[in-house]
């Protein structure tokens, strides 16, 4: 039998009214909410979550205990006790299953970070703190649109005296990052000269990853329709480790895999920091950029895995908290182009034609990005 979790009304209008106490009828939603986390910051309890967003759904059938998150953009369905969940018929796994205590659902974050992103159709700012969720929800939502590209950063991972990973030979990823990026730049400025374009290094320098963000978003004086490109080659220090993987900006890293890597590439960090890219750093993720940093991803994972032959695999489209993209102002994604410290690919990754495939299979993601509505 399919019921709404509705029947916990006492609970849902004290928080009601706490709203109401907090925000005067003039301001509501136009300033912070701080919800509690539980279990550790891991999880969010949907009674206190129901009363800012009124139009999403929650049902669920006892029998089965699969319940459902429901809005016009779509449905998030998941079991209780499940490291699962599936949006638009594809399967996620995540850390932490959703659980029922004392008759209230706790959404681990990973749940309500996908609502936000996938179930909401206005742009809301967000951030998980140890122990809070603030949530900032605008009075007037941003208007639905066309996604199109006006200008594109292209990031050059690594460089100077950060050399990223290498193969067994010596071979560095900052080369293969920055030969990669070249090409990229050389397609675009023919394919789509009517683009505007920025290299954040065009030669073999060391940029601070706290600067690469701040030049990106010089660009968003001129036009808000920009994306970012970050380019890398993976590593592990398991030989047989391979293939391709595209990630987006999130505080919740999809596998403790997707966390390490992030780590590695966030590594060349200097105790100097400049205050307008601190102050970047500190505010909410935009919850219209993570949706189209993910489309963004999934567009070209979708022509990278096609145009290289399946001589570089799929892992699939993947988040973690990388410095260079949470730095950024727009839509933005890490492509870890391969593993260099696998001796098929570190071969694949230094051919100058395989180089030239890899370009053109990032562009025509970006056309079916760019084509794409929101």
């Amino acid at each position: 039998m399919e019921k709404n979790y509705l029947p916990f009304q006492k609970r849902l209008i004290g928080s009601c009214l706490f709203l109401l106490i907090l925000f005067d009828s003039s301001s509501v939603f136009s300033e912070t909410v701080k919800l509690p986390l539980y279990g550790n910051g891991g999880f969010v309890s949907l009674l206190d979550l129901n009363p800012l967003f009124p139009e999403l759904k929650f049902s669920s059938k006892e029998s089965t205990l699969v319940s459902h998150i429901q809005s016009p953009q779509g449905k998030i369905s998941f079991r209780i006790g499940s490291s699962f969940y599936t949006l638009d018929n594809k399967i996620n796994k995540i850390p932490k299953p959703p659980l029922i205590k004392n008759g209230d659902l706790y959404l681990p974050i990973d749940i309500v970070e996908a609502v936000f992103l996938n179930l909401l159709s206005y742009d809301m700012r967000y951030k998980f703190k140890e122990k809070e969720l603030l949530v900032d929800i605008p009075k007037e939502p941003t208007p639905k649109r066309n996604i199109n590209v006006k200008a594109i950063i292209i990031d050059a991972g690594h460089g100077g005296k950060d050399p990223g990973t290498s193969d067994s030979d010596g071979n560095f990823e900052k080369n293969i990052s920055l030969s990669v990026a070249r090409y990229l730049y050389l397609y675009l400025r023919k394919y789509y000269p009517e683009i505007r374009l920025l290299m954040t290094r065009k030669t073999d320098h060391f940029v601070e990853l706290e600067d690469r963000s701040k030049l990106a978003n010089t660009i968003l004086k001129d036009t808000r329709d920009s994306i970012f490109i970050s380019l890398h080659c993976n590593a592990s220090l398991n030989e047989k480790a391979d293939g391709f993987e595209i990630y987006y900006l999130s505080q919740s890293p999809s596998t403790e895999q997707a966390r390490e890597t992030a780590l590695l590439e966030n590594k060349f960090i200097t105790p100097h920091s400049h205050k307008t890219v601190a102050t970047i750093q500190s505010q909410m993720l935009s919850s219209v950029t993570q949706r189209r940093s993910k489309k963004l991803a999934e567009s070209i994972e979708s022509d990278y895995d096609k145009g290289m032959d399946t001589l570089i695999t799929s892992r699939g489209v993947k988040k973690a908290d990388f410095s260079v993209l949470r730095g950024s102002l727009m839509p933005a994604v890490l492509i870890e182009m391969g593993y260099l410290t696998s001796p098929k690919e570190s071969k694949i990754l230094q051919d100058k034609s395989y180089q030239k495939k890899i370009a053109r299979s990032i562009i025509k993601g970006i056309h079916k990005y760019a084509s794409s509505k929101d």
